[in-house]
């Protein structure tokens, strides 16, 4: 069996022109959406059949967590911390996934809304910090 080495990254656009994109550093855990339908299941009372009536997608949602990392201690994580929060802000954006293969290679993209706060886990922002950003999917 042989592996094959990708560098892989996740950006994050403010806009979809994708002309500045903030690339989320460190990421170690990633929830990939997976794409479903919402539908209302009407179960019988006696039988065992059921009356499906389709509905649209499902929402989904995508949580990245990642660490900042740098070298030089805490004023420089916490310079990290607020460009962090300045450019990945609860506008409309765009999210991505992308494997680096003779350029880079887009694996998934999807039109997010961040729908709550940036988490910062408890820490004492000496050389790392860890980070949770919830993303809601709005369009596939």
């Amino acid at each position: 069996m042989s592996y094959s080495n990708y560098t892989v990254r996740i950006t994050y656009t403010k806009d979809e022109s994708g002309a500045v994109a903030y690339i989320l550093t460190y990421v170690d855990h990633i929830t990939d959406p997976k794409e479903g339908m919402k539908a209302t299941v009407i179960q019988g009372q006696r039988g065992d059949g059921s009356i499906i009536i389709p509905g649209g997608k499902k929402s989904q949602q995508i949580i990245v967590r990642g660490q900042l990392v740098d070298a030089d201690g805490y004023k420089d994580i916490t310079t990290l911390i607020n460009e962090m929060k300045a450019e990945v802000t609860t506008d409309l954006g765009v999210l991505k996934m992308e494997h680096y293969d003779s350029g880079w290679q887009v694996d998934w993209s999807y039109t997010v809304r961040r729908i709550d706060e940036i988490r910062f886990p408890k820490s004492l922002r000496v050389s790392s910090q860890k980070y949770e950003i919830p993303f809601l999917v709005v369009a596939y």
